[in-house]
């Protein structure tokens, strides 16, 4: 007997028309193909033939769904034969248009286990539109609760102009976690600053975990027993731990923390795994940190754990609100090429998942129109800035923004929850008018103002206003994103 069931790791979400696949868990790589904030869309139809993909007997889920949409079973049986444990994306044209389904849309399991997730009534319209278009609610909701930390970070990209600690209320929360599971929200994440530094983190995140949601979880905070003991009651499935190295003098000199504190992180992090809570290190490069001894001080602790899930080391950027000039933080070349080759070579006799950047390189050279062609290219189909267009950004002072590096940048204000729905937020005019920027608003200092690629560009994807302020200043966020090809913007 065949069992199959509708992937876990993906969910389903009724927007206008169209039904949107997203990963369950936003936030961690669960594809490597997919990346870990994909959104694919899919007919309607589809959708309700998945909602009957719930754990049982393949015949039996051919039936239900062919009964319930009055089709042949063929048809029914030929479209789940298609995904059932496929590794790959799967593209399927109709005449409403394209839906693509990501890699093992539908599983095998291998015994009867009937999940019932959805009820195809959720995916019935009218009309059918297939377009790729701004979500009709957003998909992702992330609060800060605070800008205060147990460290203090020389990479740190976070605005600390001023001191900020959440003012919303814990009711007010509460509700926005509410509103948010009926607006079928998918990621509702909390951070910081440092979220276990908020006096009623216990109570957000059980109001989370009572809704369903797997908020994304990273600290550098040296968790208690008690504290890891109540995250494995909630049934927390993982959590990310940020540190660079086991070597202290250099974490005193990088992070700025006291004697000790490598101790208290290794205590927490096994703890986390006697408890069974997935981890996740994450570890940020600099000239603190760039001996291949960092690198292999973490290794010889992070093999000994047996719930480490990955091992993600990165770069340290530059950022809008620097503590020094990046150019006295950033690792040099040859350091950091060494890294690279230590955790290349590493990767291929380890067990553990060890995720690393890849070795810079000289460019080749190439002339001008093979570099603009090729420049053309990559700025056009560039990654999709989820801001206005599937998430929203709640900061400590209940103001939201498109984008959690623009914090209290007064342009990208769109709304207060203390006042306002979600909904009401989301719709709101200053929402829709930063989203539909349209090139008459632009300032005749902009090249965007006259660019004849306007609507090419701009059409379904952000630039990125961080970048943009970082280059320009504030005042200029009107410019063009500073990778597009034609930007010769002073």
């Amino acid at each position: 007997m065949r069992y199959i069931t509708f992937n876990q790791n993906y969910v389903l979400k009724p927007d206008e028309g169209r039904t949107l696949i997203l990963a369950s868990l936003v936030g961690r790589n669960l594809f490597a193909e997919q990346g870990d904030s994909f959104t694919n869309i899919i007919h309607p139809i589809y959708a309700m033939i998945l909602c009957f993909i719930d754990g049982k007997a393949m015949d039996d889920c051919v039936n239900a769904a062919a009964s319930y949409l009055s089709v042949p079973k063929e048809l029914v049986s030929k479209f789940i034969e298609t995904l059932v444990d496929n590794p790959n994306q799967v593209v399927l044209k109709g005449k409403d248009g394209i839906s693509v389904f990501p890699p093992y849309t539908i599983v095998s399991v291998s015994k009867l286990q009937v999940i019932k997730r959805y009820s195809p009534d959720s995916f019935k319209y009218e009309h059918i539109n297939l377009v790729m278009k701004r979500h009709l609610t957003p998909s992702t909701i992330t609060l800060m609760v605070n800008n205060v930390c147990v460290t203090n970070c020389i990479y740190c990209y976070q605005d600390k102009s001023h001191i900020a600690n959440c003012t919303i209320s814990l009711d007010r929360i509460k509700k926005l976690i509410h509103e948010a599971y009926k607006l079928n929200v998918n990621t509702f994440d909390v951070i910081g600053g440092e979220f276990f530094l908020y006096k009623y983190w216990r109570e957000v995140l059980a109001e989370l975990r009572k809704y369903g949601y797997n908020p994304y979880l990273s600290t550098k905070m040296p968790l208690k027993e008690v504290d890891i003991q109540y995250l494995a009651e909630l049934k927390v499935r993982d959590i990310q731990i940020s540190l660079d190295s086991c070597i202290e003098e250099h974490l005193i000199e990088s992070i700025n923390v006291r004697k000790g504190y490598v101790q208290e992180m290794q205590e927490c992090l096994k703890l986390l795994d006697k408890y069974g809570i997935l981890i996740k290190v994450h570890s940020v490069l600099t000239r603190y940190t760039k001996e291949i001894d960092d690198m292999r001080s973490l290794y010889n602790f992070l093999k000994e754990l047996n719930h480490l899930e990955d091992w993600h080391v990165v770069k340290g950027e530059e950022t809008l609100y620097p503590r020094t000039e990046y150019s006295q933080i950033e690792i040099d070349t040859l350091s950091y090429n060494n890294i690279v080759n230590y955790l290349e070579e590493l990767s291929k006799t380890t067990n553990i998942s060890i995720h690393f950047p890849q070795r810079e390189q000289k460019k080749p050279s190439m002339d001008s129109k093979d570099k603009l062609k090729k420049a053309e290219k990559k700025f056009f189909n560039r990654a999709f800035c989820s801001g206005l267009f599937s998430s929203l950004y709640i900061l400590p002072d209940g103001q939201v923004t498109m984008c959690e590096q623009l914090y209290w940048n007064k342009r990208f204000i769109i709304g207060n929850v203390k006042s306002n729905s979600i909904l009401e937020i989301w719709n709101s005019k200053e929402a829709k008018s930063l989203y539909e920027i349209k090139q008459e608003d632009f300032p005749e200092d902009s090249l965007c103002h006259s660019c004849g690629k306007f609507k090419e560009c701009r059409t379904f994807r952000q630039v990125c206003y961080r970048d943009i302020i970082r280059k320009y200043g504030s005042q200029k966020w009107y410019y063009p994103d500073v990778k597009c090809p034609y930007n010769n913007q002073k």
